[in-house]
């Protein structure tokens, strides 16, 4: 079931060496017809991210996904910053279960998404998928700060409409 709060979640910042940060999380679940191994090949990999997060432009992927792998996602946030670009971090990738990535120590602003998959039968599949972020980006993105609720509630409904467009793309694929 999707988590729909409209106030912020505040949490500490996963990178230890990071301060406690204002941090917005949304978490969005949902099935879709597809196998486990199909659905985790795509999502866990964020060079697919483009085809389903409306706001990334680009996302490339520095070798093979495993723990250490490097992620440069440029992305538009305003047309102050058309083209953002946050370097991610793999930091826990269990095949066909779970894929998470963080920014590295040195990231100006915090991020991190996880994508985790389970098998509800051999063709369908349960997809939860999380993003956190400091919301002093919105701040850098806009030029003013907006109450944490606000961009809450928007980040919640950017994240039903980011997994009905998954669901529909990885559905009209011909493999299951």
């Amino acid at each position: 079931m999707p988590t729909n709060k409209a106030w912020p979640i505040r949490h500490k910042v996963y990178n230890q060496s990071m301060t406690t940060k204002k941090l917005i999380t949304a978490t969005g679940t949902i099935q879709i017809n597809k196998s486990l191994k199909t659905v985790f090949d795509f999502v866990a990999n964020p060079g697919n991210d483009p085809a389903w997060r409306t706001e990334i432009n680009q996302s490339q992927v520095e070798g093979t996904l495993q723990v250490g792998t490097n992620v440069l996602e440029y992305s538009y946030l305003s047309k102050k910053a058309p083209n953002n670009l946050v370097e991610l971090r793999c930091v826990q990738f269990d095949r066909n279960r779970l894929a998470v990535f963080e920014t590295p120590e040195h990231g100006r602003f915090f991020q991190r998404s996880e994508r985790q998959v389970t098998a509800v039968s051999d063709n369908v599949t349960n997809l939860v998928y999380t993003l956190a972020f400091d919301s002093a980006i919105v701040k850098f993105a806009l030029g003013f700060s907006l109450p944490g609720f606000i961009i809450s509630f928007k980040a919640n409904a950017d994240m039903k409409k980011y997994l009905r467009q998954l669901k529909t793309i990885l559905e009209k694929t011909e493999t299951s």
